[in-house]
């Protein structure tokens, strides 16, 4: 993209410029750009903004509120994959028999966090939607602190166990969050600038999470001059990341209570009516004026507003569950992502194809459940059970002492690497998932298209963890070979679970059983996620890492054989857009764009 030169009458502040599909959307980087911005000035305000709305620019910010409050959940989320291995087989005893069982018990650690917010994810959900958005998030931030506290103080296995489940159980913010950005855009033109925020904020957390682990698990071994023994942090060992995790959570709670804004409109209704009588009240009047309506509107048919969801509109793939009125999903958290827009030309002759002068559709008693919708959503499942055994088998392999001498193939033992390696190799690993998700994926799906793409990683996916076990044999190799695997797996799965979501919503019949279908989706996925670690886990243990790690492989290749019961789809023009970066030049008050430079 060529540079090009945008006149500026006002101030120029410093600010980066996210261009999707066109549109350019402001977000500034200094404490003068943020108060500069409202109301917005800017030359690259989206086209459209009504009178009553804020400008793209300021929907961006208030958006960067919310992240600010999810930051914290990936890092408390990822601190303990990196030491969930050593300290298992702590609580168990440290014995060589608990040794060999520490795979499996490290796993349920993993996948008990995901059962319990499973179960209790619909619950927050409906709780949020009579009391507010702002409580349930601030309640869901609460119950990951207090998690993290009691993990860290855990010196049974059970109480850790307990403390991940009750994280899990705390926090519903996973959909809530999401609903929220779907509850401050209300133009659609805004949206993208809005969503590409969750990705980003999920990846750069995971990798602070990971540092935390790595380097400040059992400081009294890594740091005996700075941490005694027999001090707080010798007896606790593994108190301290979950204290800086725990730290940052509270942040993220005073952040929230005083800048966090509801967003739940019938909350925001009865909050605004409670004001009202309390106001009338104090004034000793009915406070009825000569414009009141003679009929009030009922408390309890508190109006409800929703995005729009006419007319064709992008669809973007980011790192959350489905939101109502959205056609927007993903797995989990923890699932690959994108923080690019991607626009899905719309079946024209498809029951989703409408006019803004037509009625919308109201009932739709066609099949649901059809063939491409199950085959994907059984390709679906597939694919988040490896990612996430691989993910949990990562670290143990890491861990785990090698039984064979140096140099020589150990296909039962690990590498034997400390706590402070596996957090660098867990940083690298979210790295190299940004750089994917920022320049790869775009460029790839581009130019090969959706279900190509979809078809060429599914297949090409085993080989990412074939590879894993037979890196003992070259140790001067080893290193490479890992940041070689992961690159692999984060530039198969970034790939994969956009390209399949994009299929499953193009394959979806009507835009009112979209919800159903990434419910079952997002279901099926959350499961086979639970199941995955301490099936790996078990399968380690039983076998060594070779095993565990050819049972990644044999999903991926029962993924790949799948592929010929999904009927081929092929998406004929998918525009995907990367963030472009803009730079003020002071001296001729001009802006200058260049695409794709930091």
């Amino acid at each position: 993209m060529p540079a090009s030169v945008l006149k500026d009458e006002s101030k120029a502040f410093p600010y980066w410029q996210l261009t999707v599909l066109g549109e350019s959307f402001s977000i500034p980087f200094s404490p003068a750009g943020l108060i500069h911005f409202w109301p917005s000035t800017s030359p690259v305000a989206a086209a459209g903004t009504r009178a009553d709305q804020p400008p793209a620019d300021c929907v961006l910010l208030l958006t960067w509120r919310q992240p600010l409050c999810r930051f914290s959940e990936p890092i408390a989320f990822s601190s303990i994959l990196s030491y969930s291995y050593v300290m298992t087989i702590d609580l168990l005893g440290g014995t060589e028999e608990d040794d060999k069982d520490a795979s499996f018990y490290s796993g349920l650690l993993v996948s008990a966090y995901a059962v319990a917010e499973a179960l209790t994810s619909v619950g927050w959900g409906t709780l949020s939607d009579h009391y507010g958005r702002k409580p349930v998030v601030l309640i869901g931030l609460g119950g990951v602190a207090l998690s993290s506290l009691i993990f860290g103080f855990s010196q049974k296995y059970w109480v850790a166990l307990l403390a991940r489940f009750i994280g899990g159980a705390l926090n519903g913010n996973v959909s809530v969050m999401q609903t929220m950005v779907a509850e401050m855009v209300k133009v659609p033109e805004h949206e993208p600038a809005a969503y590409a925020v969750q990705p980003f904020v999920w990846t750069l957390g995971s990798i602070v999470g990971a540092a935390l682990g790595g380097f400040l698990a059992q400081p009294a071994k890594s740091y005996p001059h700075l941490f005694p023994e027999d001090g707080l942090f010798g007896r606790y060992p593994y108190l301290l990341p979950n204290l800086l995790a725990v730290l940052v959570v509270v942040l993220a709670i005073i952040q929230g209570l005083i800048f966090l804004d509801e967003t739940n409109p019938r909350a925001k209704y009865l909050a605004e009516q409670k004001k009202l009588k309390q106001q009338q009240k104090t004034n000793g009047h009915n406070g009825h004026t000569e414009t009141s309506p003679l009929l009030q509107e009922s408390t309890s048919d508190a109006p409800i507003k929703r995005p729009s969801v006419d007319g064709p509109r992008p669809f973007f793939v980011e790192e959350s569950l489905p939101a109502p009125g959205v056609q927007t999903f993903d797995l989990r958290r923890s699932s690959f992502g994108t923080m690019h827009e991607i626009d899905v030309p719309h079946n024209r002759d498809g029951p989703s194809e409408r006019t803004q002068s037509q009625e919308p559709e109201m009932h739709y008693e066609g099949a649901v459940w059809t063939r491409p919708i199950v085959m994907l959503i059984v390709s679906l499942v597939l694919i988040s059970y490896h990612q996430m055994a691989a993910g949990a088998l990562l670290p143990i392999h890491l861990l785990a002492k090698p039984l064979k001498p140096h140099g020589q193939l150990d296909l039962i033992g690990g590498f034997g690497y400390s706590l402070p390696d596996v957090g660098v190799y867990l940083m690298v690993n979210g790295i190299l998932s940004l750089g994917v998700q920022a320049f790869i994926f775009p460029l790839f799906v581009s130019k090969v298209g959706v279900w190509r793409s979809f078809i060429i990683v599914v297949i090409l996916y085993p080989t990412a963890y074939l590879v894993m076990p037979f890196l003992s044999a070259v140790p001067n190799l080893t290193s490479a070979g890992i940041i070689g695997s992961l690159l692999l797996q984060a530039f198969f799965g970034i790939i994969s679970v956009p390209a399949a979501l994009i299929l499953l919503k193009d394959a979806t019949p009507s835009p009112l059983v979209l919800g159903r279908v990434n419910g079952l989706a997002m279901s099926a996925c959350c499961a086979a996620r639970t199941v995955s670690p301490p099936m790996v886990g078990l399968l380690y243990s039983a076998g060594g890492s070779a095993v565990a790690w050819f049972s990644c492989a044999l999903v991926g290749v029962l993924g790949a054989l799948q592929l010929f019961w999904i009927p081929r789809k092929e998406i004929p023009h998918v525009s995907i857009e990367r963030p472009t970066i803009v730079t003020r030049d002071d001296d001729d008050d001009a802006t200058v764009v260049q695409d794709g430079e930091p």
